[in-house]
């Protein structure tokens, strides 16, 4: 068996040249603050559980604002915004949204960003057109599975949007809803894409 040359001293079975190398390591290595994570990394808070019918509700909930969005014509940033602020879990940190049609900018954590993709008018996002102002006329949801652990539920499937030609336009989500102390609600997740199209 091959042995060392060098016979370092050693504290337990740990030699002190390996132990120095990875203090010294450490003191150049840069400190990751806190703060580094703050905009990416919340918690969620513990709540009454979940049931089937708190996902439905708020399902129908988001439906029926991103109808009303479109019927609001002058005031329709101020429908949105109340209904986002009704919605979406904003004051428990940044919420993970991946909207259908966003590109440039495919992730939006924060109400402006969320906002813009249901509004536009924000030069932020110069991609976005306003997802809700369409009008859309109807909003209806096909879950194909939905999963529940306490106050947590992830819900994933179809919801179908109709526009003014009554033509209904499919889209592919996964949902994350999370139920509040105060029984509130909120989505946390939503991720959409249209769907897959072999070339």
């Amino acid at each position: 068996m091959y042995k060392s040359a060098i016979n370092f001293p050693t504290i337990g079975k740990a030699p002190l040249a390996a132990i120095a190398l990875l203090i010294a390591t450490l003191a150049v290595a840069p400190v990751l603050q806190a703060s580094t994570f703050s905009d990416h990394v919340s918690f969620l808070p513990e709540g009454p559980d979940i049931t089937q019918s708190d996902v439905e509700n708020a399902q129908k909930a988001w439906g029926d604002a991103v109808v009303a969005i479109g019927k609001g014509g002058k005031k329709a940033a101020e429908v949105a915004e109340e209904a986002a602020r009704t919605a979406y879990a904003f004051d428990l940190g940044p919420i993970q949204f991946k909207p259908t049609l966003a590109a440039e900018q495919p992730f939006r954590p924060d109400l402006e960003g969320t906002l813009s993709y249901f509004v536009s008018g924000n030069a932020k996002y110069e991609e976005d057109s306003g997802f809700a102002l369409r009008p859309w006329s109807k909003v209806r949801f096909d879950n194909h599975t939905v999963k529940m652990q306490g106050n947590i539920a992830i819900a994933m499937g179809h919801y179908y949007f109709t526009g003014p030609d009554g033509e209904e336009t499919k889209v592919e989500y996964t949902k994350g809803y999370v139920k509040t102390p105060d029984e509130r609600v909120l989505i946390f997740l939503q991720d959409s894409s249209l769907p897959y199209q072999p070339e």
